[in-house]
C-alpha cells in the first residue's frame, strides 16, 4: 500500500485533531466529566510523528495544551496529577515514535543507496563479463591461429629442410616449437579458467569416491610402470556440479601423481575428515611437497613453487580448483613439507 501524499497527510491529521478537540469539549462542557477515550488521541500523534518526524511533535503538544486549557476554562477544574501524566505521555509517545520513524527513514535511505550501488555494480559486472567474452573470442581465434602457424612452419622446416640445417639450427627450431606449444597451452588454460567462472552450474548428488577412482585408474593405465598406491575412501557423496568437481579432482589427483613422479614408491590418498564440524575432502601424497612459507601463492594464476624443468605445468590448475570450490560456497587450503608430501583440503 503506497504512502499518502503530503496533502492527504495534513487532511488526515487535521480530521483526527478536530475529533480529539471535539471529544475534549463534549466531555468537559456537555457531560461535565473527565475526557473519555483519551487513548484515541494517540492516533493523530502517531500519524503526525511518523510522517513528519520531530516536526510532528506539534500535535501531541497541541493536544496536551488543549486538554489542560479545557480543564481550566471549560470545566473550571484544577489540573490533576493524572492529567499532567496524561499530557506528558502524549509528548513522550510522540517523541518516541518520531525518533523511531526517523531511524527507520534513515535505514530506508541507506538501503536504497545500497540497492542502487548493487545495481550499478551489477551493470559494471555485466559489462566486464561481456568484455571477457569478447576477449576469449579474440584469444581463441586471433592468437591461437598465429601460434599454430609458427609451430606448423617450424615443423615443416625440420622435416623438409633437415639436410640443410645444422644441429644448432635444428635446436633453435625445436625451441621455437616448444615455446609456441607452451604458449598455446597457457592460452587454453586461461580460457578454461574463465569458463569455470562463467559456466552455469547443474547441482546433483555426486559419488566423489567413484570419480576419484576413475581418475586414478586412468593415471595407472597411462603409466603402468609406476608403483603408486591409491587409497580412496568409500561413500563420499556430495551435492555439486559433476563436471566442475571432476575438474577439481583431476587437478588435485593429477598434481599428486605428478609430484610423486620422482619417488620409486608412492602413496596417494583421497578421503574426508571433519573440520569445525563440517566435512572437508582431501587429497594427500608423499611426494615433493612444498615450503609452507609460500602456501599463499599456491592458488594464484601462474604461481609455481617448482621450476618447469623439475615438474611440467602452467600454474593454472590450483587457481581453477579455487574458483570451482568458491562457486560451490566452499574453501580450499593446503599443508605440506618439502619432500614429505602435501595435503590439499576443500569444503563444499
Amino acid at each position: 500500500m503506497s504512502e499518502p501524499t503530503e496533502k492527504y497527510k495534513v487532511v488526515i491529521v487535521v480530521i483526527f485533531l478536530a475529533a480529539s478537540a471535539s471529544l475534549i469539549y463534549y466531555s468537559h462542557a456537555v457531560l461535565e466529566t473527565g475526557v473519555l477515550f483519551t487513548h484515541l488521541f494517540y492516533i493523530p500523534i502517531i500519524y503526525a510523528t511518523m510522517w513528519w518526524k520531530r516536526k510532528g511533535l506539534v500535535v501531541p503538544i497541541f493536544l496536551a495544551v488543549i486538554l489542560n486549557l479545557s480543564h481550566i476554562y471549560i470545566r473550571k477544574d484544577i489540573i490533576t496529577y493524572n492529567d499532567q501524566i496524561r499530557s506528558l505521555m502524549f509528548i513522550v509517545i510522540g517523541f518516541m515514535v518520531a525518533e523511531l520513524s526517523d531511524k527507520v527513514s534513515k535505514g530506508e535511505k541507506e538501503l536504497r543507496k545500497s540497492h542502487e550501488k548493487l545495481k550499478h555494480n551489477a551493470v559494471e559486472l555485466a559489462t566486464i563479463n561481456e568484455e571477457l567474452v569478447a576477449f576469449n573470442y579474440s584469444v581463441s581465434h586471433d592468437l591461437r591461429s598465429p601460434l599454430r602457424s609458427i609451430d606448423g612452419f617450424s615443423q615443416a622446416l625440420l622435416e623438409d629442410y633437415t639436410d640443410k640445417l645444422d644441429a644448432q639450427g635444428k635446436d633453435y627450431l625445436t625451441r621455437v616449437r616448444v615455446a609456441s606449444q607452451k604458449m598455446a597451452q597457457l592460452i587454453d588454460d586461461l580460457l578454461n579458467l574463465s569458463r569455470m567462472t562463467r559456466t552455469e552450474m547443474q547441482r546433483e548428488v555426486i559419488d566423489l569416491s567413484a570419480l576419484a577412482q576413475g581418475i586414478a585408474s586412468e593415471f595407472q593405465n597411462r603409466e603402468p610402470e609406476r608403483h603408486v598406491e591409491f587409497v580412496i575412501a568409500e561413500g563420499m557423496e556430495v551435492n555439486g556440479d559433476k563436471r566442475l568437481l571432476m575438474v577439481v579432482l583431476e587437478n588435485l589427483l593429477g598434481n599428486a601423481w605428478k609430484f610423486t613422479g620422482k619417488h620409486p614408491e608412492a602413496r596417494i590418498e583421497c578421503g574426508v575428515t571433519q573440520v569445525n564440524g563440517k566435512p572437508a575432502y582431501f587429497v594427500r601424497d608423499d611426494g615433493a611437497g612444498f615450503d609452507m612459507t609460500y602456501a599463499d601463492k599456491l592458488f594464484g594464476s601462474f604461481q609455481r613453487l617448482h621450476g618447469t624443468t623439475e615438474f611440467p605445468g602452467t600454474g593454472i590448475g590450483l587457481a581453477t580448483v579455487k574458483r570451482i570450490v568458491h562457486r560451490h560456497g566452499g574453501l580450499v587450503w593446503a599443508k605440506g613439507e618439502v619432500e614429505h608430501g602435501a595435503t590439499f583440503y576443500f569444503t563444499l
